[in-house]
C-alpha cells in the first residue's frame, strides 16, 4: 500500500544545507535563524547595557546578514558537491561528510568563511550605529553563536 509517509519521507531527506534553496524548508530555516538571533541579540545587549532605540530593524538586518552568508556558504558546498552540474568540482560527498579528510575540511572551511562574512558584514552595519568597540563585539558574538554548524550534519545521520 502507498501512504503518504513513504512518498514524502525519502523526499524531505537532503543534505541539511540544501535547506536554503528549498522554499518550505527555506522557510524553516529562516524562522529557526530569527528564534536564535532575537535571543542572541536580546542577551548581547543585556549583557554589554547597550541602549538602542530600533532593536526591531537591527535584529532584522542582523538577520538579514545571517542569512545571506549561510546561504553564500551553502552555495559553496553546492558549487564543491556532486550535484550533478557542469560547474560541479565533485570534491566532496555531502551524504556522509565524514568519509574523507578532504570533505570535512571543506565544510569546516565553508563554516568558517560564512563565520567571517557574518562577521565582516555585521561589524559594518554596526559602526554605523554604535562605537567600534561594541560594534566589534556583538559582531564577534553574531558570528561565533550563529555560523552555519548544521551543515557539519551529515544526512547519512537523519536517516
Amino acid at each position: 500500500m502507498i501512504t503518504i509517509r513513504n512518498l514524502v519521507l525519502p523526499s524531505i531527506i537532503l543534505p541539511v544545507f540544501m535547506f536554503y534553496f528549498s522554499p518550505p524548508l527555506l522557510g524553516l530555516a529562516a524562522a529557526a535563524s530569527l528564534a536564535v538571533d532575537t535571543v542572541i541579540l536580546i542577551t548581547v545587549l543585556r549583557f554589554f547595557n547597550i541602549k538602542t532605540k530600533s532593536r526591531l530593524s537591527l535584529l532584522m538586518a542582523l538577520w538579514g546578514i545571517g542569512m545571506a552568508a549561510d546561504v553564500f556558504g551553502a552555495l559553496l558546498l553546492m558549487l564543491a558537491g556532486k550535484n550533478g552540474s557542469r560547474f560541479s568540482l565533485n570534491l566532496i560527498d555531502y551524504y556522509f561528510i565524514y568519509a574523507s579528510p578532504l570533505s570535512v575540511t571543506l565544510f569546516c572551511l565553508v563554516v568558517l568563511i560564512s563565520a567571517a562574512l557574518t562577521y565582516w558584514l555585521d561589524s559594518t552595519l554596526l559602526k554605523k550605529r554604535l562605537s567600534m568597540r561594541q560594534a566589534k563585539r556583538i559582531a564577534l558574538v553574531f558570528a561565533v553563536c550563529t555560523a552555519p554548524y548544521a551543515f557539519l550534519i551529515p544526512t547519512s545521520w537523519l536517516g
